[in-house]
């Protein structure tokens, strides 16, 4: 986690919630606010992680539906005396077909639709079978998967 290195970049962070300007670009530091946060240089394309930590009111107005991603996911954690900890909760945050769902459309019908669409471009030629295949993969896992990023 490179934690004893000195971070060498600058970044700010793009925000896609629908009641932002972009970006968060003030950052609290020892001394003052920064308009960057300082990070490690990425190294041969290995992953790099920045945890945001949402509580309060803007977690609970996350899971209310206002910008169509729906609840995150949520651990409740205890942390003991000696640095051990449990997970003492974990709900499911909602799929991207729960979403549909909650908005009137129908997840399954929406899949049939796509699945004939996908079916008439094999007949057509625009597609083969092996990229039906991978296609109608992509969009399963797509509506039924979280409304989140994941990797």
């Amino acid at each position: 986690h490179r934690l004893l290195e000195l971070p060498k970049n600058n970044a700010v962070i793009a925000d896609i919630t629908c009641d932002c300007d972009g970006k968060i670009d003030h950052f609290i530091d020892l001394h003052d606010v920064r308009n960057t946060l300082p990070v490690h240089e990425v190294n041969n394309g290995d992953d790099y992680y920045l945890g945001v930590f949402l509580v309060g009111a803007y977690q609970e107005t996350l899971g209310d539906l206002h910008n169509l991603f729906g609840d995150t996911n949520v651990v409740s954690i205890r942390i003991s005396p000696d640095g051990h900890f449990d997970f003492v909760k974990e709900i499911e945050g909602d799929s991207v077909a729960d979403v549909l769902s909650y908005v009137e459309f129908d997840p399954k019908d929406m899949l049939r639709s796509f699945r004939e669409i996908a079916e008439e471009a094999v007949r057509e030629g625009y597609i083969s079978p092996s990229d039906r295949k991978q296609i109608m993969k992509a969009y399963q896992d797509g509506i039924w998967g979280y409304t989140y990023y994941e990797r």
